[in-house]
């Protein structure tokens, strides 16, 4: 019997909105009224299903972790929010910039 072929799949995609509400919430021990705000105030935008349905990705679970442990530390659910927020942000311009370095170093070698 051959293997079938291993090439990119939705399951190693961070970004893949695989999670519904109901789970991702269970995932994170929170209620899905959270997620809900966390959509409201514009951190998490999650996919739709077909129904209508929030579907979250793992990178979108990442980030309202990262709120819930700063709520735990007692932290205002707005400054949670801001912080996350920057955080992500911070994290796509490193990643933005080691991209464009690696472009910089391919054009000089």
């Amino acid at each position: 019997m051959t293997q079938p072929r291993r090439g990119p799949s939705k399951l190693d995609d961070d970004g893949y909105p695989a999670y519904t509400i109901g789970l991702a919430a269970d995932l994170l021990g929170v209620q899905p009224a959270f997620l809900r705000s966390l959509d409201a105030a514009g951190l998490l935008a999650p996919n739709r299903s077909a129904g209508g349905q929030r579907r979250y990705s793992r990178a979108e679970l990442a980030l309202a972790l990262r709120v819930r442990e700063l709520l735990d530390r007692n932290m205002p659910l707005v400054a949670a929010i801001r912080i996350v927020s920057l955080e992500y942000q911070l994290e796509a311009a490193h990643q933005r910039i080691a991209h464009l370095e690696a472009i910089v170093a391919g054009e000089l070698s």
